[in-house]
């Protein structure tokens, strides 16, 4: 008597599990294969010029290790910075605006005054986030991490005009300190 197809017995079902195995294989070595290819450094890759990065604090991982992860900051062309004179008089934002965007390359704002005179520079913090390149931003101009105010949004205090507020990433208020240097 005939058995119907699919009944379970003779040699048919070895020859699907053999199937089924060899498949698995090939799909395992696909993969390895894929993988490996996709996580080799390409020597060959390399570009004119390289993003500014900073490390960020060492990290311990479980059993001791350490490891230290380097961020690429947001390149200077990127980021809105508003330059505001905060001495009063002169045409400080200005110079300092056509500097920064000269070099290092900031996307500057039209420069304003500050609505405020300030007895020290000081960079603000608008877009939270923005700490590392605010720190950038310091060293570029000669003054120092305390003259960064970290507080992201700025507070209502600070002499920064509403337009500056709503715009920019950093805002510069140029000091006497600065003044001395445009």
């Amino acid at each position: 008597m005939n058995q119907p197809a699919g009944s379970g017995s003779g040699s048919g079902d070895g020859i699907h599990t053999l199937k089924a195995l060899i498949l698995i294989v090939v799909v395992v070595l696909i993969g390895w294969v894929v993988l490996h290819h996709t996580t080799k450094p390409h020597s060959s890759a390399s570009s004119a010029t390289s993003p500014t990065t900073v490390p960020t604090a060492p990290t311990t991982v479980p059993g001791g290790a350490t490891t230290t992860t380097t961020v690429a900051l947001i390149p200077p062309s990127s980021i809105k910075l508003q330059v505001l004179n905060g001495v009063g008089s002169g045409q400080l934002a200005t110079e300092w605006s056509n500097k920064l965007k000269a070099n290092p390359g900031y996307n500057t704002l039209a420069p304003a005054d500050a609505t405020a005179t300030v007895p020290a520079s000081r960079i603000y913090i608008v877009t939270p986030g923005y700490q590392r390149e605010a720190d950038a931003l310091a060293t570029t101009v000669g003054l120092t991490a305390a003259a960064i105010v970290p507080t992201a949004p700025p507070p209502a205090s600070a002499p920064i005009p509403s337009t500056a507020r709503t715009n920019a990433n950093l805002v510069l208020v140029i000091g006497p300190d600065l003044a001395a240097k445009a």
